[in-house]
């Protein structure tokens, strides 16, 4: 008895998971029965119980701790959802027979004509939704016969239907008039004290970046001027998480800069510094209207595997060696803070990995969560880690995920506290090494 006392305290000991609330992943928990749930639409499939497959299909869509994102409507012979996906609504209806979902995107006559001619040419795109247009309303929907239903041929359709929907209608606040747009009235905008602090936090990050930079733009050093623009505009777009042009512009700047062609890389650093100089000249109105906060459903990232993020890790910490053994020191720290958000923007990683990699960028923009009233991690006046903290973050990271990895650990001991750096260097030597086997 006292034995089973021991494992009913130790497993409630256990933390719940955390989600960062940056970035653009789902913010928020997923379902602890996802799985399940899955599997049991499977099996509901299978012996040709339609409606109770839907039903399982979509619980298992419901995020834990923020439903707000999925309504379900359960009848004896229909299931209805209402669905959020960022600035998109999917709206859907199942029947013994079917499963239709559409999200309206705009009214069609204001559109201006190369955003219809775009939409034709994204349904040459897309592989199981399409554009339409009925009478002045252009929907994007899907539509198909329940034969031979699995919850994987429901899965992927959706998930295309909601990103592309999302997608689509950021596009047009981007370039056009977000006025066009229909069921757009469902976003939260900030408030005015969190824009005017974003507003003078993206100006300080710019200046402090620009100055650090005076006197060492020459050839000999286009690639730590590259690592220094890129952690910038990586740090605004998953700290502030502008959206609309903003957003649309920092996700091009940054794939274009990875473009391989023949471009210099003095002349790609010079179009970021360029889009730098356009953030310090845009007015705070422009600016304010770039952001809201809206649920989402699907995360737009496919997960990487572990050893995707171990290499570029590798990569990324071979290039610190280089410029150590060239003395040349500045750069070092930029790199360091560059690897966490670079992965966060590009890869689709774990829940564990999501939370340690948010960590490390906490750690490096400590003043920027301390204003917030968050969490302080590093004290960078003082130049002290919170070492208690770190551990435990490290733990509530780790701690729900380890029934399954049997080997996943806290490393808090074995990192380097001496500074910055060091403590980098230690961190993700830690977290490549990582073992997701399941035992």
């Amino acid at each position: 008895m006292e034995l089973l006392t021991f494992f009913e305290k130790w497993w409630s000991s256990i933390k719940a998971p955390t989600i960062p609330h940056y970035g653009r992943s789902i913010h928020a928990l997923p379902n602890p029965k996802e799985q399940e749930l899955f599997d049991l639409s499977a099996t509901a499939f299978s012996a040709n119980d339609i409606l109770l497959g839907y039903r399982y299909f979509l619980e298992s869509l419901q995020h834990s701790d923020d439903p707000k994102h999925l309504e379900l409507n359960i009848n004896s012979d229909t299931i209805t959802f209402k669905l959020m996906q960022g600035s998109a609504l999917i709206h859907g209806q199942v029947t013994e027979k079917e499963f239709k979902a559409y999200a309206q995107i705009a009214q069609a006559s204001v559109l201006h004509v190369a955003m219809k001619r775009r939409f034709l040419e994204r349904n040459f795109q897309l592989t199981y939704c399409h554009f339409s247009q009925n009478d002045d309303i252009i929907t994007l929907g899907i539509k198909f016969r329940n034969t031979t239903i699995t919850p994987q041929k429901i899965f992927f359709p959706l998930r295309e239907l909601a990103l592309n929907a999302d997608f689509e209608k950021e596009f047009i606040a981007s370039e056009f008039e977000a006025s066009a747009l229909l069921e757009y009235d469902h976003l939260t905008a900030l408030d005015h004290p969190k824009l005017h602090f974003y507003y003078s936090t993206m100006h300080e990050w710019i200046a402090t970046t620009k100055s650090s930079l005076v006197g060492l733009l020459s050839n000999d050093n286009n690639g730590m001027a590259s690592f220094s623009y890129l952690a910038l505009l990586l740090q605004i777009d998953y700290l502030l998480i502008p959206h609309k042009k903003m957003a649309k512009d920092i996700n091009e700047k940054i794939n274009v800069y990875f473009m391989e062609d023949e471009k210099l890389t003095q002349d790609k650093n010079s179009d970021l510094e360029s889009y730098l100089d356009e953030l310090e000249a845009m007015s705070f109105e422009t600016f304010s209207t770039q952001f809201y906060s809206a649920p989402t459903t699907f995360s737009p990232f496919d997960q990487a595997m572990h050893d995707d993020i171990a290499e570029f890790i590798d990569e990324s910490l071979a290039k610190v060696r280089w410029y150590k053994n060239n003395h040349i020191n500045y750069v070092i720290t930029t790199i360091y803070r560059y690897i966490a958000l670079y992965i966060l923007f590009n890869y689709g990683v774990h829940p564990s990995l999501r939370a340690l990699f948010h960590l490390h960028i906490q750690i490096y923009a400590s003043d920027f969560f301390a204003a917030l009233g968050e969490t302080t991690l590093y004290d960078s006046t003082l130049k002290v880690f919170q070492k208690k903290s770190i551990s435990d973050a490290i733990d509530t990271a780790l701690a729900p995920y380890q029934k399954r990895y049997k080997n996943l650990r806290n490393f808090a001991n074995e990192l380097n506290y001496s500074d910055l750096d060091h403590f980098s260097q230690s961190f993700y030597l830690q977290v490549k090494n990582l073992d997701y086997q399941e035992l």
